[in-house]
């Protein structure tokens, strides 16, 4: 029996001490990897460098029968290597593509000049006249028939004018009106925001002063000015008001005279 004990003790001592040696030798194992045991490091990995493929080098003779889209993007491209790599050859490159778009723009704007002068009809040379007499007679035009519109609506047609108590901004207003009542006989119908907060939101007023037109036997309003506004101004978008409550011009053609209709600026002209 002693001896069976003995036997089996000597049997787990071997067992323990293999144990341990096993685990020291793994332990060994992994502390023998690396730099001091002759083995490379594992490479680093580099970042790709971004490639930039060559560009074709097309000849200004090429570059002359582009289209236009392609001529741009084809700049773009050139202009964009001469920045990131600005050697003698890229700049060049880039002031070659240059002087053809150049001259380009200056070989259309010539056979421009030539085919207005060819047909006149094309050009709104006639109605915006560069010279300064032909400027003057223009403008002349433009006053007198706001002028005479505007005198002979002032019995169809009204303001309506929003105003409140301290607003320094109405007394400017205010005067400007009254040199406007003057000249034209127009009716002024002065609005408190704070007495007539129903007015006030029904025509979604904001800030004072403030201009309506209105129509007399109409529903129809528009806008005219919010602000200080000169009398010019109050004219011109009387004018234009009148025209559009009339249906005498459409909103593309808000900003167009009877004497300019069939003109240049007469967007309806050839539908």
């Amino acid at each position: 029996m002693r001896q069976t004990r003995k036997y089996l003790t000597a049997i787990g001592l071997v067992i323990l001490l293999g144990s341990s040696v096993s685990g020291a030798d793994v332990y060994r194992k992994e502390a023998q990897k690396g730099w001091w045991w002759y083995e490379d490091p594992p490479p680093v990995r580099q970042e790709e460098k971004p490639q930039h493929p060559a560009l074709p080098a097309f000849t200004p003779e090429q570059l002359w029968t582009m289209d236009a889209d392609q001529l741009r993007e084809y700049a773009e491209e050139i202009k964009k290597e001469a920045v990131r790599l600005p050697s003698e050859e890229n700049v060049r490159r880039h002031y070659v593509v240059q002087d053809v778009i150049r001259r380009k723009a200056v070989a259309f704007a010539n056979a421009s000049e030539v085919v207005w002068q060819k047909h006149p009809e094309l050009s709104v040379a006639k109605d915006s006249p560069l010279a300064a007499p032909g400027r003057k007679a223009v403008t002349r035009e433009k006053v007198e028939e706001r002028e005479r519109v505007l005198a002979n609506s002032r019995e169809r047609f009204a303001l309506l004018y929003f105003r409140s108590e301290g607003c320094s901004f109405c007394q400017e207003q205010e005067g400007i009106l009254g040199y406007f009542r003057e000249r034209f006989g127009w009716t002024i119908k002065p609005i408190d925001v704070d007495a007539r907060p129903d007015l006030a939101s029904r025509f979604g007023i904001q800030t004072t002063p403030a201009l309506f037109l209105i129509q007399r036997g109409s529903n129809e309003f528009i806008p005219v000015t919010a602000g200080v506004a000169s009398a010019s101004e109050i004219e011109t978008k009387l004018y234009r008001g009148i025209r559009l409550l009339r249906g005498e011009v459409s909103p593309e053609n808000f900003n167009l005279y009877d004497f300019q209709k069939g003109g240049g600026f007469d967007v309806e002209t050839g539908r």
